[in-house]
C-alpha cells in the first residue's frame, strides 16, 4: 500500500473499540504514520507495531471557544507539516470528529483522497433525542450540520456495519462513498483453551454454569438486565453465576441491584481484564451475553460488538441485543441468539436455552468460529479496507 497518514486523538494505551480496530488494521498495513494525543508515560515518537506513531498535545481548554480548538489546530498543524514532509496518498482519521474534519482539509489543500472510519455511536448521538434547552439545541444543530458537512467532504468512508451505513444514508450521503468493512479479531490469539484452573478455584467457579460479560459498564449495555433475569434463571438453573468483567461508573450502582434482586452471591465483579488473561476469561464461560439497548433519551448504541467475536473466537456462543450494529456481529441462530436487550424475560429465556441445551450452545460456538476464521479476522478486515482505498486511488 502506498504511504498512509492516520490520524486519532484516542490511541493506544487508550482502550476502545474503535482505537482496537485502528492498531489492528494500521499494523497490517505498510508505509503507515499515525499522528495522535500525548498521553503520559509514553513517547513523543514511537514504533508500535511497524507502526510510526508520533505523539502531539492535542488538549482541550475550557478557557477557549470551543474547547477543542486548540486541539483542532494543532492537529492540522501538524498534520499540515506531515503532508509536506512525507507525500502520503491517504489520510485515514480514526472518526469523523474531529479527525475526519482536519483530514478532509488536509486532502483539499494537498489532493490526498481523505478516507474516514465511522462507527455508529458518533452519528447516532447527534440525532434528535431528549429535548434539550435553546442554548444546548442550537449548539446540537450545529455540530449535526458540521458531522454532516464532513462527511460529504470525505472521498470514502469505512463503515462497521450495516447500521451505521443506513445510518450515513438516512443523512444524504453518497452510497457511492460508503464500503462496509466489518472489525475483526485475532482467532489464533482467541481460541478454545482449557479452563484456568486457578481462574475457577479464584472465583469460585467449580462445577458452575457461566455467563460472562466483558466490556465497560454503562447503561446501554445491558449489565443490569441480566442480573434482573438471574432470580428466573437460577430457580432453572441453581448453579449458574454471572461474571462480569470491565470497569466504569455503573458499578456500584451494578452492585446494589445484585443486592436488591437477592443474587449478589450469584454474581462475579472481576474488575478489569488484561489483555492477557482475556483469552483465558472468554474459555470459563458456558455463554457469552452483551444484553446492549438503546436507553430510552439516549441515542447512545453499540456500532458492532468486537467482544461477539472474541467469544466466538474461543467456539462460546454468544448473545446480543437486537440494535445497533450487534445483527452484523451475530449471526441469529447460527452462531448465537438475538434478543431485545431491554427485556428481562428475552435475556432469561436465552440464557436457558442455551445453558440447559449443551449440544446448542457447542454448536453455535463451533459455528461462530468457524465464520470468524471464515470471514471476520482482523486480515480480512485489512484487505478490504486496503481494496477499497487502492481502488479509490486508481479510479482519481
Amino acid at each position: 500500500m502506498m504511504k498512509c497518514l492516520v490520524l486519532s486523538e484516542l490511541y493506544l494505551p487508550v482502550k476502545g473499540g474503535h482505537v482496537m480496530w485502528l492498531h489492528e488494521v494500521c499494523k497490517r498495513m505498510s508505509n503507515v504514520q499515525l499522528l495522535t494525543n500525548k498521553v503520559r508515560g509514553t513517547s513523543t515518537n514511537e514504533l508500535l507495531d511497524d507502526i510510526i506513531v508520533h505523539r502531539i498535545h492535542l488538549n482541550r481548554s475550557i478557557l477557549l471557544r470551543p474547547e477543542s480548538l486548540f486541539l483542532y489546530g494543532n492537529l492540522l498543524v501538524q498534520g499540515f507539516l506531515k503532508s509536506i514532509k512525507d507525500r502520503p496518498k491517504t489520510i485515514l482519521s480514526a472518526r469523523i470528529i474531529p479527525e475526519g474534519v482536519v483530514g478532509n482539509i488536509i486532502g483539499r489543500l494537498f489532493g490526498i483522497h481523505s478516507v474516514v472510519f465511522a462507527h455508529g455511536e458518533e452519528i447516532n448521538r447527534q440525532r434528535i433525542g431528549t429535548p434539550l434547552p435553546i442554548r444546548r439545541r442550537r449548539t446540537a444543530m450545529l455540530k449535526r450540520k458540521f458531522l454532516w458537512t464532513a462527511y460529504k467532504w470525505a472521498d470514502l468512508i469505512i463503515a462497521n456495519s450495516h447500521f451505521t451505513k443506513n445510518l450515513l444514508l438516512e443523512g444524504g450521503i453518497n452510497p457511492g462513498k460508503i464500503a462496509v468493512v466489518h472489525p475483526g479479531t485475532d482467532p489464533d490469539r482467541f481460541r478454545p483453551l482449557p479452563r484456568n484452573d486457578d481462574l475457577i478455584s479464584q472465583l469460585d467457579l467449580s462445577k458452575k454454569k457461566v455467563i460472562l460479560s466483558v466490556g465497560r459498564l454503562t447503561p446501554r449495555k445491558g449489565q443490569d438486565t441480566v442480573i434482573r433475569a438471574l432470580p428466573k434463571i437460577l430457580k432453572c438453573i441453581p448453579n449458574a453465576v454471572y461474571v462480569i468483567g470491565g470497569t466504569g461508573s455503573y458499578l456500584s450502582e451494578l452492585k446494589s441491584l445484585a443486592v436488591a434482586m437477592g443474587v449478589r452471591s450469584s454474581v462475579r465483579f472481576i474488575g478489569e481484564v488484561t489483555d492477557e488473561l482475556l483469552p483465558h476469561v472468554y474459555n470459563i464461560a458456558d455463554v457469552f451475553i452483551m444484553a446492549n439497548r438503546i436507553m430510552h433519551g439516549s441515542n447512545d448504541i453499540e456500532g458492532f460488538g468486537i467482544v461477539f467475536l472474541e467469544a466466538n473466537a474461543c467456539e462460546v456462543p454468544v448473545i446480543g441485543g437486537k440494535s445497533g450494529g450487534v445483527p452484523d456481529a451475530i449471526n441469529d441462530d447460527v452462531t448465537g441468539l438475538l434478543i431485545q436487550g431491554h427485556s428481562k424475560e428475552d435475556v432469561s429465556d436465552a440464557l436457558i436455552k442455551l445453558l440447559t441445551n449443551p449440544e446448542l450452545a457447542k454448536a453455535l460456538g463451533k459455528a461462530g468460529r468457524e465464520r470468524v476464521c471464515r470471514e471476520l479476522t482482523w486480515t480480512h478486515s485489512t484487505n478490504k479496507i486496503n481494496n477499497y482505498i487502492n481502488k479509490l486511488i486508481h479510479n482519481f
